[in-house]
């Protein structure tokens, strides 16, 4: 999640960072901080590295994981980096890049965040508010803050569109609503107005009626009645969104983050929610397949691998209001974050230091003494000194830091994440008659594509969405019907895939999802970019949210959990980020900022 910056998503640092060219990236000229190496740290971006081809095309280039985060990344990944007092050795490798390197001491925190997504944005926020005088040093590998909450508001694009996370849910916690209220959040009128979703029925999506090709409008509110299925299935898709209604409404059930929801249904976590749908239920499986497109891109997976608790309880809050936007998704609330840090509203800014790899995180001496962070920034080899250290890197890179400090029942714990690889376009648009020709509302999804899910309307909250004439953009979000066990080729998959393959399916998609309206793929598109996360989103799949170990009493022991194990303190090191709430949301990467920022302040 970003730095603060003139134009957020830009390659423009925030608080003084000096500007840094994100094509790029990370591996630039090593200067005088190397003791000895046997070539220069140069500049990689556009080359292939190790096992992967990320490939030289600018439209892949303006975010999501860059070159340069690959290469480090992967120094990490094949162990090939080893530290000692003063310096680091790389080993040789599947690069050209080897040495020892000097280690430049940055001083002493008493809070260093790694991470500046939303949950290390958060956490820093909830320091500060709790404890003005706080020294914060915040690490983000990317250009810019925002992690999954990313934003591109570059040229051409003729409006600002996410690169990660679209949406969220009104706040229902007391820190959720602190944060929204300091930003100045009105989130009444960030309500996403109707229609809000709609679903495409043709030859490809399970169960439609034979025959029917085009799109059924506001699918989950006033569009379920109409849904073209046979009428057995169509009765069933009604009763499962009434059901769902329902389950929104309690006052103690589901929820997200999944430990603010009644113990009495963890055991909904234990099964997948296809075979909830299926066989608790006993809805015809269709339903399931219907439902998937939602998951797909919420929780990375089809209904067949998510768990029932996660799934309910996301479906359960699309059917009901409350749902909110901005233009640009949720990097909005990432911006006011890093403004509100920035402009020291609740005391001291924090440090930033952008385009900062962390490497290594470990204990300084014992734990009463504080920890350090090793990273790696414009060629050099830096450390960082603190009293307690929040890791809010993604889960991937989270592991690799402490690997060296955590024992089996943490390692097992890692092994169980399943981390999806999510590709992201967005599609510039010469006009939106096409859109406003068929009634479409802010998310739209189908069956039937290579690559994509669903697309949403970049600037669809502002009140010109009904305006024919405008220039808008389509953020198309890939849809991973891959089970966890194929994940790792999947990640290979989606970066040795060309951007070719990824704009012949756009183009496509949309010939066949627009054919009733007046659209022209060749002369209606401007401009298509993409961003790729190889480690983007958590699986929630069945015995992870909750695990699988019962109490005396029954029922399942949360603190047994694999998200639970890896996110206990590891002394003076805490853990932040979507993975260790349980679900992967803007509502759980908040909890987890708050969380740490609480564990943090104990230690100060």
């Amino acid at each position: 999640m970003a730095r603060a910056a003139k134009q957020f998503g830009s390659a423009l640092g925030l608080w003084g960072v000096s500007r840094r060219d994100v094509l790029n990236g990370l591996l630039l000229a090593a200067g005088g901080g190397a003791v000895c190496q046997s070539v220069p740290l140069r500049a990689l971006a556009g080359q292939a590295f190790g096992d992967v081809d990320i490939g030289d095309d600018p439209r892949a280039l303006r975010g999501g994981n860059l070159p340069s985060n690959f290469n480090v990344a992967h120094w990490m990944r094949d162990r090939r980096l080893s530290f000692a007092p003063g310096s680091v050795r790389l080993a040789a490798g599947c690069d050209a890049f080897e040495g020892t390197f000097a280690v430049a001491d940055e001083g002493r925190f008493d809070v260093v965040i790694v991470g500046a997504g939303l949950a290390g944005l958060s956490a820093a926020f909830y320091l500060l508010r709790r404890r003005p005088t706080t020294r914060i040093l915040l690490l983000e590998a990317n250009a810019y803050a925002g992690g999954n909450a990313g934003r591109d508001s570059g040229a051409p694009l003729p409006v600002t569109a996410p690169t990660g996370g679209a949406y969220c849910y009104e706040p229902c916690t007391a820190p959720q609503r602190e944060l929204y209220r300091k930003l100045k959040i009105d989130w009444e009128k960030q309500a996403i107005p109707d229609p809000g979703d709609c679903y495409y029925f043709d030859e490809y999506t399970p169960g439609a009626r034979r025959g029917f090709r085009g799109w059924n409008v506001d699918t989950l509110l006033t569009g379920t009645r109409s849904a073209p299925f046979e009428k057995d299935v169509a009765k069933d898709l009604l009763k499962s969104r009434n059901e769902l209604i329902a389950l929104a409404k309690l006052e103690d059930g589901l929820d997200d983050p999944p430990d603010e929801s009644n113990e009495r249904y963890d055991y909904l976590s234990q099964m997948t929610l296809d075979h909830y749908l299926t066989n608790v239920r006993g809805y015809d499986p269709i339903i399931s397949e219907f439902y998937s497109l939602y998951t797909i891109d919420a929780l990375g997976g089809t209904t067949r691998y998510v768990n029932a608790h996660s799934g309910l309880s996301f479906l359960a809050y699309e059917c009901v209001p409350g749902l909110i936007t901005f233009v640009g998704g949720s990097s909005e609330l990432a911006l006011r974050i890093v403004h509100w840090l920035s402009a020291g509203q609740a005391g001291r800014p924090p440090r930033v230091e952008l385009n900062a790899v962390a490497l290594r995180v470990d204990v300084s001496g014992s734990a009463k003494s504080g920890a350090q962070v090793t990273y790696f920034q414009d060629g050099t080899f830096r450390l960082a000194n603190a009293s307690t250290v929040i890791v809010a890197a993604q889960s991937q890179s989270a592991r690799h830091l402490v690997e060296h400090l955590i024992d089996d029942e943490r390692r097992a714990a890692w092994a169980s994440f399943n981390t999806v690889p999510v590709v992201i376009a967005n599609v510039a648009l010469r006009r939106a008659a096409p859109l406003v020709e068929l009634g479409l509302g802010y998310s739209q999804a189908w069956w039937g594509s290579r690559y994509w899910a669903n697309f949403g309307v970049a600037d669809w909250i502002t009140n010109r969405r009904n305006d024919p004439d405008r220039p808008t953009v389509l953020t198309f979000f890939s849809g991973n019907r891959a089970p966890p066990k194929e994940l790792a080729a999947e990640r290979t998959k989606l970066l040795q895939t060309p951007f070719s393959a990824y704009e012949e399916s756009i183009k496509d998609d949309l010939s066949r999802l627009m054919r009733a309206s007046s659209f022209e793929f060749d002369r209606d598109v401007s401009a298509i970019f993409l961003y790729r996360w190889g480690h983007s989103m958590i699986m929630p799949v069945p015995n992870w949210v909750f695990g699988n170990v019962r109490k005396p009493n029954g029922r399942l022991d949360r603190s047994k959990a694999p998200r639970r194990i890896v996110s206990s303190p590891l002394g003076p090191i805490l853990f932040a980020g979507q993975h260790t709430e349980g679900t992967p949301s803007v509502e759980s990467a908040i909890a987890s900022g708050h969380r740490t920022a609480r564990q943090a302040l104990a230690r100060l």
